[in-house]
């Protein structure tokens, strides 16, 4: 019994050993680029499919599909999720999905957040007391009060606020990868 488990497990691993999608070293790095935010958004305010504007903040060379992007260019996003903050120390929050960027002569090139990523799901703080507080005698009634009745505190996304974003389809499409976070810069 054990031996056909084992057996079932080599078969497995080979499969996936086997997969056609080349392991990310043999792809070429995705085309990214820096953008700051051109407006504040507010979980207090936003609601989803609100759109947003962004910037590229460094000129980006031409490279395979994605055409040269100059300084200052303009791109769109929505708001894909909105929860105003609520009772009960329930913090608001946030996801942005930027879409593409706008070239001059109207061509539209299409981007995403960087995967690598946990920038666009933002979410507030509760602002609710340590729950530890609660097993102090005569303090246990006011900390549960307290965090069931105060609101939880909104999150804001200022204006001037970075991020990156992968530039083009490739990265959907599986031809290029993103690096970890902690990998050296090599653009």
């Amino acid at each position: 019994m054990i031996a056909a488990f084992g057996t079932l497990g080599a078969i497995v691993f080979l499969a996936l050993a086997t997969s056609p999608i080349p392991p990310p070293s043999t792809l070429p790095r995705c085309v990214e680029a820096d953008v700051k935010m051109v407006a504040r958004l507010d979980s207090a305010l936003s609601i989803a499919g609100d759109s947003f504007a962004f910037k590229i903040t460094k000129q980006v060379a031409a490279r395979g599909d994605v055409p040269e992007i100059p300084l200052g260019t303009r791109g769109y996003g929505i708001v894909s999720y909105a929860d105003h903050a609520h009772g009960a120390g329930v913090p608001g929050r946030l996801v942005i999905e930027p879409r593409f960027l706008e070239l001059s002569g109207g061509t539209h090139v299409p981007v995403m957040a960087d995967p690598q990523l946990t920038e666009s799901f933002v979410t507030g703080a509760t602002k609710n007391l340590n729950g530890g507080l609660g097993f102090v005698p005569g303090f246990g009634l006011a900390v549960g009060g307290y965090n069931a009745l105060h609101r939880g505190k909104e999150i804001v996304i200022e204006k001037g606020t970075t991020f990156r974003v992968v530039l083009g389809d490739d990265l959907a499409a599986g031809t290029c990868f993103v690096p970890p976070p902690d990998a050296p810069d090599l653009r």
